[in-house]
């Protein structure tokens, strides 16, 4: 246990803002201390408020051996709290071979930002000598992008400017000459300090689309990607870029799942693009024991012996459960008919271990979220007059897409069902896409391939709302 010694001006603040502001390592807050989550837990003993009945009641049994939750507990006076060794989430930095065709160039820098993590790539005489990734200090800010844009518009957007422009700071050994650097929409705005209210209303116009140079401690000239609207950023356009999506004959949809899950459709000259709201579920959020894939998240479930087995990150004691775990666990229990074509599951719980579960509720997140992303899917395709079997390839981008089961996305539908095609999941395309454009700087080839992308709005589309409907249900 640590001491902390109260301070004038601590009395009535929360743990988890006294933390925060000691840069101390803490739980999921993917709420962002909004206390309706229950995740921000840790042992504390001291001068704290009392808990109220809804806290006990979130905690259950840990409340009694002196677990609180610390954006629910003030500061009183003096107190201890029990220090968190952080675990390192499994981001994924590396890409498919053939990244290192390109011309030299030196002290370069690609970094790509994720509403979760951070891939940070150090380029010197052409070649990648350092790949760095963290979590998005972001987070405590709540788990999701829509979190984040409110805690903006409450007076936090020069907080989030700092924290994500000092982590990257930090995570630098040096000034480098020149830097290219990707993410959401919003995620660019946070970054370079752009006014992000109009990202999270109708008609969801950014400040800007980017596409120009900016100026940071850790490099002067930083170019940040262009997006293509509010909800396809930087990071779909580099990675597009990255897949060749523009050189690519077949029909193909390239797909970034996560809580934005943003996706694009290239059928013959064209480029439809759409960003379908799944929320957090597919990155531990609104899951009961969900959580990043760090140790002892469930990252695997499979069928062994007529039952289900599981595997954790680090053959660790399952601590929660991770989004390609929920993936195959939701796939396996529909083969094993412990879950019907709606959802309804035969138990209330299935467990993985003595403590952990997934339960009804977590599966109506994830049923909600799989289909928005194929309604999404479905969408595209009605504006570009084609059916989903007419798509040839699929490439899922990013971590996520590397550690799901491809073929528990098609059991579950998160790829519609009448898609029979090849599946590619080539690793992190905004980083590598951001890598290279770092090294060849081929503006015109982005440029052109922006004339080619044309962007969908799902709010309102009455196609994505008949969609939706018919994509909750299972087809297994």
């Amino acid at each position: 246990m640590k001491y902390y010694k109260c301070r004038a001006g601590d009395i009535g603040k929360s743990i988890l803002e006294i933390l925060v502001s000691l840069g101390e390592a803490l739980p999921e807050t993917p709420c962002g201390g909004k206390g309706s989550c229950g995740k921000c837990r840790m042992r504390v003993k001291g001068a704290l408020s009392p808990a109220s009945a809804f806290e006990i009641s979130l905690l259950g049994e840990e409340y009694e051996k002196g677990v609180r939750l610390i954006c629910m507990a003030r500061v009183q006076g003096s107190f201890e709290y029990e220090e968190i060794k952080e675990t390192s989430a499994e981001i994924q930095t590396d890409f498919s071979a053939g990244e290192t065709k390109v011309k030299n160039r030196n002290s370069l820098l690609a970094v790509d930002i994720g509403t979760t993590t951070v891939a940070v790539y150090k380029i010197d005489n052409g070649n990648i000598y350092e790949k760095k990734s963290f979590m998005n200090p972001q987070r405590i800010h709540g788990a999701d992008v829509i979190s984040r844009l409110v805690y903006a518009d409450g007076g936090g957007k020069n907080e989030l400017k700092n924290e994500i422009c000092n982590a990257i700071k930090d995570s630098c050994e040096k000034e480098f000459d020149y830097a290219v650097i990707c993410g959401n929409t919003a995620m660019e705005h946070f970054l370079c300090g752009e006014d992000p209210s109009g990202i999270a209303k109708l008609p969801f116009t950014p400040a800007t689309l980017f596409g120009k140079c900016y100026s940071f401690d850790f490099c002067k000239n930083t170019y940040i990607a262009p997006c293509v609207a509010a909800y396809v950023g930087g990071d779909i356009t580099l990675g597009m870029l990255a897949a060749e999506l523009d050189r690519e004959e077949k029909t193909t949809l390239y797909m970034d799942i996560g809580t934005n899950g943003e996706i694009a459709l290239k059928r013959g000259d064209k480029i439809l693009c759409c960003s379908a709201a799944a929320g957090p579920a597919f990155e531990g959020g609104n899951i009961e024991f969900g959580m990043t894939a760090s140790c002892g998240a469930v990252e695997r479930v499979y069928i062994d012996g007529g039952g289900y087995k599981f595997d954790t990150v680090g053959n660790a004691e399952p601590a929660g459960i991770c989004g390609s775990g929920l993936i195959d666990a939701a796939a396996v229990l529909l083969e094993l008919e412990l879950m019907d074509e709606t959802g309804r599951l035969e138990q209330d719980r299935y467990y993985f271990g003595e403590k952990v579960y997934i339960s009804q509720k977590d599966i109506r997140n994830l049923q909600s979220a799989k289909a928005a992303v194929a309604a999404g899917v479905r969408t595209l395709c009605h504006e570009a007059k084609c059916k989903v079997s007419d798509i040839e390839k699929v490439i899922i981008a990013g971590g996520f897409g590397t550690h799901i089961n491809t073929e528990s996305a098609l059991k579950i539908g998160l790829i519609p069902y009448d898609f029979e095609g090849e599946v590619e999941s080539p690793g992190n395309l905004a980083g590598m896409g951001a890598v290279g454009f770092a090294l060849n700087s081929d503006e015109k080839r982005l440029w052109d391939l922006l004339e080619r992308v044309s962007y969908t709005e799902l709010s309102g589309h009455k196609k994505f709302n008949e969609y939706y409907i018919e994509e909750m249900m299972f087809e297994y």
